[in-house]
């Protein structure tokens, strides 16, 4: 659609050293919309990097080419999705803007050097293990994290997110003035 895309993106390897991108569909079902709103059901597209593909008007190019969808797990259950991050041991975080939280969880099949099998991973799918957590509230519990664009692993029991602009015109509750255009780190509970 023209305004709901890929709203983030992580770089995977093979035993092999072939690399991977798996993209963040914002809106549920990679649409817009109303169908892009219907809360639990995202997608991540794994895409593989293909040289010399043939085209028309530019000859030769590398395109990257989609190779499958990974479901996003229903315990996300997410209007939209602003960002994925992964880290070397397959723990996967993805967070929500609209919801102003995060999942935790894994991705399987992930080796110890952090490789991963591209036919075989998946996001887990496990309530004992993942979890999904509120970025804090002020204390009439209301988001003041509302526009949490980008997060990434500092280690094992830290994230670091970055936060967009506030939207204008209203569109955004005055709270969210206090955390935009910045860095957070979040230490787990």
């Amino acid at each position: 659609g023209s305004s709901k895309g890929l709203e983030g993106a992580v770089g995977l390897k093979t035993k092999d050293g072939e690399l991977y991108m798996l993209g963040l569909c914002e809106g549920n079902h990679c649409e817009e919309g109303k169908l892009g709103k219907d809360k639990g059901n995202g997608l991540a597209v794994l895409m593989k990097k293909e040289i010399n593909v043939a085209d028309p008007i530019e000859g030769y190019t590398c395109v990257w080419k989609t190779q499958r969808m990974l479901s996003i797990p229903k315990q996300a259950y997410f209007q939209d999705y602003s960002a994925i991050a992964i880290n070397a041991q397959g723990r996967v975080a993805i967070t929500s803007q609209e919801e102003s939280q995060v999942w935790l969880g894994s991705l399987t099949h992930v080796a110890e050097d952090g490789t991963f099998d591209p036919e075989k991973s998946e996001f887990s799918d496990d309530s004992n293990t993942d979890v999904v957590y509120d970025f804090p509230r002020d204390t009439n519990c209301a988001t003041v994290y509302c526009n949490v664009e980008g997060i990434h692993w500092i280690n094992d029991e830290m994230l670091v997110g970055v936060s967009d602009k506030m939207k204008k015109g209203g569109k955004q509750d005055f709270r969210c003035l206090q955390k935009d255009q910045s860095i957070h780190v979040f230490v787990m509970p």
